[in-house]
């Protein structure tokens, strides 16, 4: 990494840990021809850096017999992030975020079935002051639902975003 950015070589090895974040650095070493101790060392400056933070397993709520639900709150723009904060913890959302536009804030929860919902939407958005109106919608289906940005190697060498 340059000044905190990843090079060319970090991204190509953000693509394989993308593609199979429990791929034995070795093998990334390999394929990209590089030995495992710089693929270690590489990915262990991109945690430090804060470019890795997160190492985990995504699943499709739906196929788990959730319904996922889409959220956009308008506050009080001074109690935004004070609201987001409070809204952090809670056990069914999985993302938010402060937005520009016709929210304050969008997230993004998961429920066991339609009472989850409903108790989240009366029982704990209507008890936190400072939110005005929120709309809700269901997801019916996810074309993406990758939770961050997925870098890929291009025949041409250069790194773009994918799904």
């Amino acid at each position: 990494m340059q000044d905190g950015t990843p090079d060319d070589l970090d991204e190509t090895i953000l693509s394989y840990l993308h593609e199979n974040g429990r791929e034995p650095f070795e093998a990334i070493a390999e394929k990209i021809g590089v030995s495992k101790q710089e693929v270690k060392e590489r990915v262990e400056e991109m945690e430090a850096e804060g470019v890795i933070t997160k190492y985990t397993v995504l699943t499709d709520p739906t196929k788990l017999g959730y319904i996922s639900v889409a959220f956009g709150i308008t506050t009080d723009p001074t109690k935004s992030d004070e609201i987001a904060a409070q809204l952090r913890d809670h056990e069914n959302v999985y993302k938010i975020w402060i937005v520009s536009g016709r929210h304050n804030i969008v997230l993004h929860a998961s429920f066991r079935d339609i009472q989850d919902f409903q108790a989240f939407s009366h029982d704990t958005l209507h008890g936190i002051d400072g939110i005005d109106r929120y709309e809700s919608s269901i997801v019916t289906h996810s074309e993406i639902s990758e939770g961050g940005v997925v870098l890929a190697k291009g025949d041409d060498g250069v790194a773009s975003f994918t799904d």
